[in-house]
């Protein structure tokens, strides 16, 4: 089955440990979705002192806060995912682990 990638730009605690981040994705992300996530990457972490205005906004960043990019790969194990289904896995995973004041949804128009 051929994997397809979501990067997902996100708003999280700025003492907010990778390893944490893997925690509240497995806590917090159904069995049923979970199966279909090969990989998720930490490809960058940056501090909100950093980010220019409109970064902050995009994403609601709040103080206290940084902004981690993470890279979701995933690849079902028994059939090839549709763009709707790993635009809604990609929600998911974000409602699971965003803590800012604005979302951005691939797949739905909804709050969590």
């Amino acid at each position: 089955m051929p994997p397809t990638r979501r990067d997902l730009s996100i708003a999280v605690a700025a003492d907010l440990t990778a390893e944490e981040l893997g925690d509240r994705i497995r806590e917090r992300v159904a069995p049923a979705v979970l199966e279909a996530v090969e990989e998720v990457a930490v490809v960058a972490e940056t501090p909100a002192a950093l980010l220019p205005p409109q970064a902050i906004a995009r994403i609601g960043l709040s103080p206290g806060q940084k902004n981690v990019l993470v890279r979701l790969v995933l690849r079902h194990p028994t059939r090839t995912m549709t763009a709707e289904e790993a635009n809604e896995t990609r929600d998911d995973v974000y409602a699971a682990i965003h803590e800012g004041s604005v979302y951005a949804w691939a797949g739905r128009k909804a709050a969590p």
